[in-house]
């Protein structure tokens, strides 16, 4: 049962994904900004976001992997709380966005300040889904290169919204000063 449900929300970020880079193919509208880091490492983020994705699509598809330990019920309950929390953070944050959505930074002067919504419980609520959603991935299947993956991607993605964050200042100045002295980096609370 775990199983079928961890597949089919792994398929339906997938394919949330694959939308948001088809819509923008589409509609002509880039997609990919300059990277905020040392490209290198921006790819470097994003490849073990994608190999996180597979360790997750694995457990989903029952695919038997070499674990550090057999996660028993228990985790199980709290990878797939923290997949569905993940989840719901990436559509709902994907969905405000909507055409403001963009991997690095905007050349564009088109963009707007999201400070409502899901945006008023986390200054970046996207990197917060991709958060839940890898840490449950290494839940279901504590492999070393699952747990390293998530490890270097999460902290390579601190880096990258701390140099967005520099980057809105610049943009939009006291007004996304005072929005992140209302909201934090992660989580409100």
């Amino acid at each position: 049962m775990i199983e079928k449900l961890v597949l089919v929300i792994a398929l339906l970020i997938i394919l949330m994904i694959i939308a948001i880079i088809g819509r923008a193919i589409i509609q002509k509208q880039s997609i990919f900004g300059r990277p905020p880091i040392p490209v290198f490492f921006f790819i470097l983020a994003k490849i073990l976001v994608v190999i996180n994705l597979v360790f997750l699509l694995m457990k989903g598809l029952g695919i038997d992997v070499n674990a550090l330990f057999k996660p028993g019920l228990v985790v199980h309950v709290i990878a797939l709380a923290s997949l569905i929390t993940g989840a719901t953070l990436l559509f709902l944050s994907t969905i405000q966005l909507n055409k403001d959505l963009i991997f690095g930074l905007s050349s564009s002067d088109k963009h707007k300040l999201q400070t409502r919504g899901i945006f008023s419980l986390s200054r970046h609520p996207f990197y917060l889904g991709f958060l839940f959603v890898l840490f449950s991935s290494c839940l279901f299947n504590p492999n070393i290169i699952n747990i390293l993956s998530f490890a270097i991607a999460w902290l390579i993605h601190h880096f990258i919204m701390i140099k967005e964050e520099e980057f809105l200042i610049q943009q939009y100045g006291n007004e996304y000063k005072a929005y992140a002295k209302r909201v934090r980096r992660y989580i409100n609370y």
